[in-house]
């Protein structure tokens, strides 16, 4: 094999691997996260009752604590973590409101111009939902207007 021939499958390996850091959990991997803070939290309060020492007792609250956090990640993931938003939906319409998720920073397009659109009206800001677009006031999350890409 010739050297260029193994510099691009390495390329191309490490382009398989990123896309894998980037992939969202399955929902048997967010259920099993649930389903581990649970057990973690009835261990942790049994640890609690059993404590003998203040010691034991302060790692027993700790962990509690922990276990309880973990638990509101992983519902919050299974909540939130699914979602995939299309212009397209019902959801979408003149009227109605942009979701929260979509309203964040890196949905927002500061380069309307480059994406052949119209200049936003004040108070207005561009937010790109797949291959759409999205006018929406800024403070309220109101939707102004809509364009569907190809």
């Amino acid at each position: 094999m010739t050297s260029k021939t193994i510099v691009c499958s390495i390329a191309l390996a490490s382009l398989g691997f990123t896309s894998l850091a980037f992939a969202q959990p399955s929902r048997h991997e967010v259920r099993q996260d649930a389903r581990e803070a649970r057990e973690d939290i009835r261990d942790a309060r049994r640890d609690l009752r059993h404590a003998d020492t203040r010691r034991e007792e302060r790692e027993a609250r700790r962990d509690l604590r922990e276990a309880q956090r973990d638990l509101r990640a992983a519902r919050e993931e299974r909540r939130y973590g699914r979602r995939y938003y299309n212009a397209r939906g019902p959801e979408f319409q003149r009227g109605g409101r942009l979701p929260a998720e979509l309203r964040q920073r890196h949905h927002v397009v500061s380069d309307w111009h480059q994406h052949h659109l119209a200049a936003p009206p004040r108070g207005h800001q561009w937010v790109q939902v797949g291959s759409d677009y999205v006018l929406a006031a800024i403070a309220t999350g109101l939707i102004a207007h809509l364009i569907f890409g190809q």
